[in-house]
């Protein structure tokens, strides 16, 4: 009758004794664990971007994940950018904390400049008067052709405004004021032009 005690108490003592040893070896389901010390940035653009982190490729932005994350990054100051075929590259420096992620937003790459474009086969006048300094043509003459009641005058320009500086210049060569009686848009983006000349004027 005495030894039943002794072998409950013994049982419970080394229940005890082994309960936090084996809490220690139990898993964890549900929690994820990040090594610490690393984190991420997350790139916030339009889909279709290069993405470069300290000139090294870390991916492409898309529409499904908004943008770009690149993780696993120890803290630090990086160097970012973002490119794109035909438009000037953007470039930001990003500092991220240990164990942060840091978003970057991008609104949108500003176009590269792009050269006026020249009718094919345009050269300059013969004796033409160079400029101080050089200045694109946005407006240049095709062809001067003699027709009844005057000189119809045509050529292309970049833009419809660019026209009107020669127009000035036909009319102080011809001491007379041209018409403009058409102008259209081509597909390449060019002006189309045709001014009339009340009176004849030489071919150059």
């Amino acid at each position: 009758m005495n030894r039943a005690p002794f072998h409950i108490g013994t049982l419970l003592a080394a229940l005890v004794l082994a309960g936090p040893a084996a809490a220690v070896e139990l898993p964890k389901f549900g929690v994820i664990s990040r090594p610490r010390g690393f984190s991420s940035i997350r790139v916030v653009a339009a889909p279709g971007l290069s993405v470069f982190l300290d000139d090294a490729p870390a991916g492409t932005t898309d529409a499904l994940r908004q943008g770009l994350v690149i993780e696993d990054l120890p803290a630090g100051t990086y160097t970012l950018r973002v490119e794109k075929p035909g438009f000037e590259p953007k470039l930001v420096k990003v500092t991220v904390a240990e164990g942060d992620t840091k978003d970057v937003r991008i609104l949108g790459l500003k176009p590269k400049a792009t050269p006026t474009p020249f009718p094919p086969g345009w050269t300059p006048p013969p004796g033409a008067t160079p400029a101080p300094t050089p200045v694109p043509v946005r407006a240049v003459i095709l062809d001067r052709k003699n027709v009844p009641g005057g000189t119809l005058v045509t050529g292309v320009a970049s833009g419809a405004t660019d026209v009107l500086p020669l127009i000035d210049g036909l009319k102080s060569e011809c001491a007379c004021t041209p018409a403009l009686e058409e102008m259209k848009k081509r597909k390449d983006g060019l002006y189309e032009f045709r001014v009339m000349l009340p009176r004849p004027l030489p071919k150059p």
